[in-house]
């Protein structure tokens, strides 16, 4: 390698370690300016102070010339409110998150194309009218209108657009988002994408730092892995030179268990150096629940409780948009505004408390408000009005089962629209996202009082507990974290029903499904086991001939051609080197559910 290269190696390291420095001082301090804006916490200020010095002073060394512009304005506005000449109202604490936001989104630029692409002037005179008092800072922009966007992301033309407000006009109720999706132009997953876009520009992190530990633990367990390969490689030589089996049996039964110990330490040590602290996606809502107070003009004393839980970093990514829209459906439909509270005798500010901990291999997270909480029977009769239930069915709910009828998709409650809410996309796609990363959601609610929503995630995806079970000729794993215990199968136990089979387990009654039915099996076997599965509030039950036991299995997609089989969320390789498919519980049950009522609609 020549110097020159190597020079640019050299290079590409420095701005890559800037980037990821960068990055992470930019999270903390947008974080930190919401606390100041509220208490203007010396110590704070301070370090807000320190990290922007720290971007201006890199920045500038290594020729990124604008956004070291930037950072040195924003220095001089923080000099200026360090001395205690310049208070952090609202308009200086907007002016500093947009500069923030900016400087953040520069970076982003430098990661992906090696330079500044944002202009940042106008941010600049804005900070500089912040140090001229006789100057007003000009309000900060608009958001971008969703079908703005989805026509620069050439996701619908400006004619499909127009045609869509068309439709809007005729009613008002109807959102912008739901249009095009109910028209086909867009899918759900791609408006999410939109509408997440439209609040921050979030990149997608190719990093993680790992504690120095955490890598020492990993390279003693390879050293003891090496160990391991060696004394097989003895076993071999003691086989070659002909050594009696009896010998070469008991080398081979020591090495293998130390092997065990070994791999599944392993094993464990990877699985913890990929879980990253929960606080990635929590100190992102401090700014956000600010923004949205101040859209709404409502008061809201936020509470955060466990940003040092653990959690993969995968599903960290996957939690973010779910997590994003229950705490918008919080602040814009749950907590009231000042005046609605104190005229029901509540206290004019109100709670948002998120809360996470671990319990067993799961990590629990609680979005509790002390708002209006849900009001069961109107959410009943939205649902008799679209036709999703009907009059006998909602009589049969419980006050829980009815409470978790907002995850139904298309459905919503809201009496008006607003820029967070009415956006095409419902309680549903939260839980189904949540679901696909094997959790579970459910909601709990007091009417005029409280709302609770609990999400259930395993620690990590990539390895699982799963019951082993045999259907006809095939072996099927079923996620343990769903199976909540086994019935025998006897004569007289499973009943049918409006030809559909259930079981009456202790006064309550479970639908059953054949998965030889359900997959198109030809082969037969004495169903043996009832599998009763839970999600949430549905409980169903899986017929299966024969348990084989429980597993832990290591999770593998099954590729782009066979992603979206219905039933179906991976495979696993068994130790045998077999391959078996991993059930879908979530989809099973809602694909019966989709049977059942098209059963009845036939029938009526």
């Amino acid at each position: 390698m020549d110097d020159q290269a190597l020079q640019h190696d050299e290079m590409r390291e420095i701005i890559d370690e800037f980037i990821a420095e960068s990055s992470e001082l930019m999270d903390n301090v947008i974080q930190d300016i919401v606390v100041i804006e509220q208490n203007q916490d010396e110590e704070i200020v301070n370090g807000i102070f320190r990290a922007v010095h720290t971007i201006k002073g890199t920045s500038s060394f290594l020729g990124f010339n604008a956004l070291s512009q930037l950072a040195h304005k924003a220095e001089d506005v923080l000099g200026v409110i360090r001395k205690g000449e310049m208070a952090t109202d609202q308009t200086v604490a907007d002016i500093l998150l947009e500069s923030f936001d900016l400087m953040k989104a520069m970076i982003d630029d430098i990661r992906d194309n090696g330079s500044e692409a944002h202009d940042a002037s106008e941010t600049i005179v804005k900070l500089t009218d912040l140090l001229d008092p006789a100057k007003k800072a000009a309000p900060p922009p608009e958001t971008k209108k969703i079908g703005e966007m989805m026509i620069e992301e050439n996701m619908i033309t400006r004619l499909e657009l127009d045609e869509a407000l068309k439709k809007q006009e005729s009613d008002k109720d109807r959102k912008i988002g739901e249009i095009v999706v109910e028209e086909q132009l867009v899918t759900e997953g791609q408006l999410n994408r939109v509408l997440v876009k439209q609040k921050t520009q979030k990149a997608e992190e190719q990093s993680i730092r790992i504690d120095v530990k955490k890598l020492d633990d990993l390279m003693n367990l390879v050293g003891e892995l090496v160990l391991g390969k060696n004394r097989l490689i003895l076993v071999n030589s003691l086989a070659r030179k002909g050594e009696d089996t009896e010998t070469i049996f008991d080398n081979l039964t020591d090495v293998t268990n130390y092997i065990e110990v070994i791999t599944n330490e392993l094993q464990l040590s990877v699985m913890r150096a990929r879980l990253v602290p929960i606080s990635k996606v929590f100190n992102k809502i401090p700014r956000m629940v600010r923004d949205l107070c101040s859209e709404f003009k409502k008061d809201i004393e936020l509470k955060i409780e466990g940003e040092e839980t653990e959690l993969d970093r995968s599903l960290i990514e996957a939690l973010h948009d779910p997590l994003i829209h229950i705490i918008r459906n919080s602040v814009d439909h749950g907590v009231e505004t000042p005046a609605q509270r104190e005229a029901s005798g509540k206290g004019a500010k109100g709670l948002l408390s998120i809360r996470a901990y671990n319990e067993g291999n799961h990590v629990i997270i609680e979005i509790f408000d002390d708002g209006k909480g849900i009001n069961i029977q109107a959410v009943k009769d939205k649902v008799r009005e679209k036709g999703l239930m009907s009059e006998a069915e909602l009589a049969t709910l419980s006050p829980k089962e009815a409470m978790n009828l907002v995850f139904i998709p298309g459905l919503s409650t809201a009496q008006k629209l607003s820029k967070v809410s009415g956006r095409g996309v419902g309680m549903d796609v939260v839980r189904t996202n949540i679901e696909k990363m094997n959790g579970q959601a459910h909601i709990d609610s007091e009417e005029g009082k409280w709302t609770k929503l609990t999400i259930k995630l395993p620690l990590t995806l990539a390895i699982m507990r799963a019951l082993v079970v045999k259907v006809a000729q095939e072996i099927f794993a079923i996620p343990l974290n769903t199976v909540t215990e086994l019935v025998k199968v006897r004569e007289g136990l499973i009943k049918t029903v409006d030809k559909s089979e259930v079981l009456v387990l202790r006064n309550t009654v479970i639908p059953v499904v054949d998965l030889r039915r359900a997959f198109f099996f030809n082969g037969y076997g004495e169903d043996g086991y009832l599998v009763i599965c839970n999600i949430g509030e549905k409980t169903i039950g899986i017929k299966v001939h024969s348990v084989i036991g429980q597993e832990e299995v290591v999770i593998k997609p099954l590729g782009e051609f066979l992603k979206d089989i219905k039933g179906i969320s991976g495979a696993t390789i068994r130790g045998d080197g077999k391959v078996i498919l991993i059930l879908d519980i979530p989809s099973i049950i809602l694909d019966y559910s989709m049977n059942r009522k098209m059963h009845q609609v036939v029938n009526e």
